[in-house]
């Protein structure tokens, strides 16, 4: 391989360990609406109610690829805070529809808002490149999210095949 190429390649894997981590870091800070602290996964949560009020919590998992445990901490979380109401289904009786109170709208408004300014700072950071730019960026992005979604499928491969002779043994 070209020396340029491989330097500019390994640039491009460093900055996407960069971005991941940042991104990482980003997830789990809190963001404050006045004196109300709210979490990247409450946020998402928070979303999904005001867009789909009457939301199961086994839906907000499907949609968030989240058990439905890890989904009922959080809305616990967010009922405490007074921004969701759980209400009893009427049609079934194990399940409880979810909705925001008046407070958690506000909540959902001052997110989307927060959300949008976010974007267009980012969006300003790239106004200088061209659409054609931009579409490059994009192929390469998609070739890159072929690469990890190789890394992903090879590993749980390996996860399901045998260890060794102990292993083995336990399956039989």
């Amino acid at each position: 391989m070209n020396p340029r190429r491989k330097e500019l390649l390994a640039r491009i894997w460093k900055a996407q360990d960069e971005a991941y981590d940042l991104m990482c870091e980003y997830h789990s800070l809190p963001r404050y609406y006045g004196e109300n602290a709210l979490y990247q996964a409450e946020g998402q949560l928070i979303d999904l109610i005001a867009i789909h009020p009457g939301i199961t919590i086994t839906t907000l998992g499907s949609i968030l690829q989240k058990t439905p445990s890890a989904c009922s901490q959080l809305v616990r979380k967010l009922r405490d805070k007074g921004w969701v109401v759980q209400s009893r289904n009427r049609e079934n009786n194990r399940q409880y529809n979810l909705t925001l109170t008046e407070s958690g709208m506000q909540i959902f408004q001052d997110h989307i808002h927060f959300t949008q300014n976010c974007q267009d700072i980012a969006f300003g950071l790239l106004s200088e490149f061209t659409e054609e730019q931009l579409e490059s960026h994009l192929r390469i992005q998609k070739r890159l999210i072929e690469a990890y979604q190789g890394d992903v499928k090879r590993s749980r491969s390996r996860l399901a095949e045998p260890k060794g002779p102990a292993e083995q043994e336990a399956k039989e």
